[in-house]
């Protein structure tokens, strides 16, 4: 059998992907609500060897936090291909399959691929030569409308300042059944639609003395429990829970204890759940000291239907970080994870790998310090092959 690849067109294009964030530490709500930024672009028909498609970065400001994004596409590829038999005798009932195929990397890495591929004889070809010793298959539809969506874990090369490119490279080629003296040239048209759009929400002030903030489910209850740093008389602490991860109501409230002031100090709250909602559960905690300051806890989500898809919850803090950040689930963890500190740039600053049997907290220390910045907080299960990504700041 023989195997010729005449044309390999690279493509740089969009592709498709969602990337969640679902503990940025500024952002007070989730791909459930915010605000929508969209770009959009067009491919026409197109047979050239390569094309580039750029969009812009998110930039965060002091209005709004990225909360997540995603970049979809949805392309068509047509491709004909031509057969040509090399040798001065006839080739009867031969078998042609031409195929297509792509792989999509980012700066982080591969992101997807696929392929695909059609059937095409009995045919006869005639010596080589005799008019008859060409056959032009197709035009075949590989792809018709394919919607690609995959998930990166590295969110930092597309948050900043400026543009960013994913790059999809097209192979193929065509096998034959029973017949192997065959050249082929391929020919591939394409084009679709790229969507990238941002989800943001305004950012609040983080109650960074809000610490070890868990949520466990135990029956038809929700134990929320939390530790107060440097504890001051006169606080109060509201908490809110959530269907949609955007709007937030009062549940109940628990207040400081004089006598624990300059303490660190444990706080709990039962909640009572909902039979009849099935649904997702997002809670938080408000913070009023005495002046009347509000600031708000990280967002933990609970899935009260439970049955094998329970979310898992965490936080990262101290955020902004000084000399270490710990990273917590909201519940206890069996497995071997990788600690990973990304700068913006996407390189590994700090990396620690860490087992955990039946414990829920994992701490990172910052040395060496690196610079004074925003970076991501990157922790991988390995073993169920999760990843959990965190915005935070080092002082």
């Amino acid at each position: 059998m023989k195997r010729v690849y005449p044309m390999v067109i690279a493509i740089s294009i969009c592709i498709c992907m969602t990337i969640f964030l679902p503990r940025i530490s500024l952002a007070q709500c989730t791909c459930a609500g915010g605000t929508i930024i969209t770009q959009v672009v067009q491919v026409d028909t197109n047979t050239a060897p390569s094309i580039l498609i750029t969009f812009n970065k998110f930039t965060n400001t002091s209005l709004q936090a990225l909360t997540c994004m995603t970049i979809t596409d949805t392309m068509s590829v047509v491709a004909s291909t031509g057969v040509l038999n090399t040798i001065p005798s006839l080739q009867a009932g031969v078998r042609f399959k031409p195929e297509v195929n792509y792989t999509i990397k980012g700066p982080g890495g591969l992101l997807g691929s696929n392929d695909n591929q059609v059937s095409h004889g009995p045919y006869d070809l005639g010596p080589y030569g005799d008019p008859t010793d060409y056959l032009l298959l197709g035009p075949d539809t590989i792809f018709n409308k394919v919607v690609d969506f995959n998930t990166p874990t590295n969110a930092a090369p597309y948050t900043g300042t400026g543009t960013v490119s994913d790059t999809l490279t097209f192979g193929g080629g065509t096998t034959t059944i029973n017949g192997n003296n065959f050249t082929f040239t391929e020919q591939s048209k394409y084009w679709g639609t790229f969507v990238i759009t941002y989800y943001t929400c305004p950012p609040v002030a983080l109650a960074t003395s809000i610490t070890n903030f868990t949520a466990v489910q135990n029956g038809s209850t929700i134990l929320l429990q939390w530790l107060t740093n440097n504890e001051q008389n006169n606080y109060n602490y509201e908490i809110q829970v959530s269907t949609d991860g955007s709007q937030f109501n009062s549940t109940g409230q628990t207040e400081d204890d004089p006598a624990s002031a300059g303490s660190t100090t444990k706080h709990q709250y039962q909640y009572n759940t909902d039979q009849i909602n099935v649904g997702k559960l997002y809670f938080r905690i408000k913070q009023t000291d005495a002046s009347g300051k509000i600031s708000y806890s990280t967002i933990l989500v609970v899935n009260p239907g439970g049955s094998g898809d329970q979310s898992i919850s965490y936080q990262t803090y101290p955020n902004p970080a000084t000399n270490s950040l710990v990273f917590q689930f909201s519940s206890p963890q069996t497995g071997r994870y990788m600690m990973e500190l990304v700068n913006t740039a996407g390189q590994v600053v700090l990396q620690k790998s860490v087992t955990l049997a039946g414990a829920s907290q994992l701490r990172l220390d910052l040395s060496p310090k690196p610079p004074k910045g925003l970076y991501f907080m990157r922790t991988t299960d390995l073993t169920h092959k999760q990843n959990y990504v965190s915005k935070v700041l080092i002082n």
